[in-house]
């Protein structure tokens, strides 16, 4: 099963969590929730949501943890191997020079000097945007530090899948998060 059709399933499974780096954690009132990767794993081994996911014991919680990423990797080894990078890594402005020309009766007309424009970088959307290296990597990156909802993670997984092309993640890139840093 690829991580696209994992994810839909997994979606309607748990509710989503917002707590970074916790794949399952327990939200009064809603119960049981999980991360992206947490409703991936979650689709293709339902007994994940038995294991102790409570920080009450730190060995039984990193166990768990440890049994997550063996079968993470069991299933998806490839995903962390497809190169991908985050389109917020680079925040290209270019600076134009112009003036707004009014002539009696006409329009106003826009004019700009193209010739003295200037692409400054501004750096990433977030420091955490240079690091992006995998698609696997890519999934937590849009779901924590972009905040994506996990439906649009399944939608350009699944471009990725099957374009194998950085352009699926670059036309759907959107930044729904402030400027953190």
């Amino acid at each position: 099963m690829k991580a696209s059709e994992a994810l839909r399933i997994g979606d309607k499974l748990r509710p989503s969590t917002g707590t970074l780096g916790e794949r399952f954690i327990y939200i009064e009132g809603r119960g049981l929730c999980s991360d992206a990767w947490g409703a991936i794993v979650e689709a293709i081994m339902p007994k994940v949501v038995e294991f102790n996911w409570s920080k009450l014991d730190p060995y039984k919680f990193e166990r768990s943890m440890d049994a997550f990423r063996a079968i993470q990797l069991q299933y998806f080894a490839s995903y962390f191997q497809m190169p991908v990078r985050c389109p917020g890594a680079r925040q290209l402005i270019t600076k134009v020079g112009g003036r707004l020309i009014s002539r009696f009766g006409k329009e106003p007309e826009l004019k700009t000097y193209d010739d003295h424009a200037r692409v400054f970088n501004q750096g990433g959307i977030t420091t955490e945007c240079e690091k992006v290296e995998h698609l696997a990597g890519m999934i937590d990156h849009l779901f924590y530090k972009h905040r994506w909802e996990r439906k649009d993670i399944a939608n350009v997984v699944e471009w990725y899948e099957v374009t194998r092309s950085q352009a699926a993640i670059n036309r759907n890139f959107t930044h729904y998060a402030t400027n953190w840093r």
